[in-house]
C-alpha cells in the first residue's frame, strides 16, 4: 500500500470508528474497528520512519 492510499484508509477508518461510536454499535466492534485503526497508524508511521532512516 503507498503513503497516499494508508492515509486514505485511516481517514476512512476514523470515520466508519466515530459513526460506530455516535450510533452506539456494540462494544465488540467498536473495539475492533479501533484495532484495526491503530494497525493502520503503526503502519504508517513505521512507513514514515522508514523513509526518515533513508534519508528520502
Amino acid at each position: 500500500m503507498t503513503e497516499i492510499e494508508l492515509k486514505e484508509e485511516i481517514e476512512k477508518t476514523r470515520n466508519v470508528l466515530n459513526m460506530a461510536v455516535r450510533e452506539r454499535w456494540g462494544s465488540g466492534k467498536v473495539l475492533d474497528i479501533s484495532r484495526n485503526l491503530d494497525c493502520l497508524i503503526e503502519e504508517y508511521l513505521e512507513m514514515c520512519n522508514q523513509k526518515v532512516a533513508v534519508g528520502q
